[in-house]
């Protein structure tokens, strides 16, 4: 995301006071989430694995070294 986004919750928790439009993975069109960490990758940061007797699409090489590839 290159703007920075402010989102504020009215003081009885219930209301957003700005909130912006549309969905975070608009622009994403061709996304997949990671079966071990959840997180949106693009299907060239994905691979498949056979995990609980299915083929799953997980971080490759890892979670956690393209976490640290990307830097989040």
């Amino acid at each position: 995301m290159t703007k920075t986004v402010t989102t504020r919750i009215n003081d009885d928790g219930l209301r957003y006071r700005s909130k912006t439009v549309g969905s975070p993975f608009a622009s994403k069109a061709n996304t997949r989430s990671c079966f071990k960490c959840g997180k949106h990758r693009t299907p060239d940061q994905l691979q498949s694995k056979k995990l609980l007797g299915k083929t799953e699409m997980v971080c490759k090489p890892s979670c956690k070294e393209l976490a640290e590839a990307l830097g989040e």
